[in-house]
């Protein structure tokens, strides 16, 4: 069922109420359809599916957002007078009953339904035209039709077997909305602010999620899998790594004479990754031993080395961006 995304409001005793923070992807441009019917097609309605599908196949010069294609869709809804007249519209939507004949007794939440006039007035119609339409959050409909919170009306919209769509696809329509998604980090930023402790907290918590074994193995085997779909990433970062070394030719020399100095495994190992071979997970432990020595008597050079990443990134950036001028860096 529907669970909307959470806006944190700028409290009072905000510790930073000065300081004006730009949210993190104000500026990224937002999701397009492509990306949508690539990666998240199995998220969407089926009407949005199909629709998403045939706007993208015309390979049109300007592409709707997924939120303005999925509201054209949905917009007849606002002209029906009964809920019928709906599901002969959307057939998907037969299942839902009609609150006025589910709900009888006219006590608690029923009663404020009731008071308020929605619940003998079109109520699930109202319903479908919030959600599938004006797209509004449980929060902000249940505010609106005097419930105590969301768990008040999701009991009611489970009584009407109300059909919805999922918290993930509601996440993805504001996604894919620029000024929706200017909110969201607005908002988002600003409640980082005024909770830095635990935004510290949540954020060690996940640092020593990420240095568990299992998660280690499972980004291992992501990665080598995206790899192994897509071989050009490797070739990528051969020729990014090859730039970096060809700006430190001393880097180089030095750690040639320092893996002179080493036992005769690791020798082997240095040499196995230099010529390319594929080194075992014994052998990767070998070497990133190797190099942690290294840096850690060579403080200079490794500040040296990162200077010259750095470079490499900027020079690239600059001549993408030099390609293409409209193009964001």
């Amino acid at each position: 069922m529907l669970a909307p995304i959470q806006f944190y409001e700028i409290k009072n005793n905000c510790r930073y109420p000065q300081k004006r923070i730009k949210p993190a992807f104000e500026g990224v441009k937002p999701i397009d359809l492509n990306r949508v019917i690539k990666n998240r097609a199995y998220l969407l309605p089926d009407r949005v599916r199909d629709k998403v599908g045939e706007i993208v196949e015309m390979h049109l010069a300007e592409v709707p957002t997924l939120k303005q294609v999925h509201q054209e869709i949905y917009a007849p809804l606002l002209v029906c007078k009964t809920l019928n007249d709906a599901k002969r519209l959307f057939p998907e939507f037969s299942g839902m009953n009609e609150a006025a004949l589910v709900f009888q007794r006219n006590r608690g939440n029923i009663k404020k339904l009731s008071e308020g006039g929605y619940l003998h007035n079109n109520l699930s119609l109202k319903l479908l035209q919030d959600v599938w339409v004006n797209l509004k959050s449980q929060d902000e409909i249940a505010k609106e039709l005097g419930l105590e919170g969301r768990s008040a009306l999701g009991w009611v919209l489970k009584k009407i077997n109300f059909v919805g769509y999922s918290s993930n696809y509601r996440t993805l329509l504001m996604s894919t909305d620029p000024e929706t998604r200017a909110v969201i980090a607005a908002k988002t930023t600003s409640w980082n602010a005024c909770h830095p402790d635990l935004m510290y907290k949540r954020n060690k918590y996940a640092a020593q999620f990420c240095k568990t074994p299992e998660y280690r193995k499972a980004h291992s085997e992501r990665i080598i899998e995206y790899d192994r779909v897509h071989p050009e990433r490797r070739e990528k970062i051969r020729n990014f790594n090859l730039e970096v070394w060809a700006k430190v030719p001393e880097i180089r020399l030095a750690m040639s004479e320092f893996a002179k100095s080493q036992n005769i495994l690791t020798k082997s190992v240095i040499a196995k990754e230099m010529s390319g071979v594929h080194l075992s997970s014994f052998e990767k432990r070998i070497k990133k031993s190797f190099y942690k020595k290294f840096w850690q008597l060579n403080p200079d050079l490794k500040k040296k080395f990162k200077e010259a990443h750095r470079q490499v990134r900027e020079e690239r950036a600059a001549w993408i961006k030099g390609k293409n001028p409209d193009e964001k860096v």
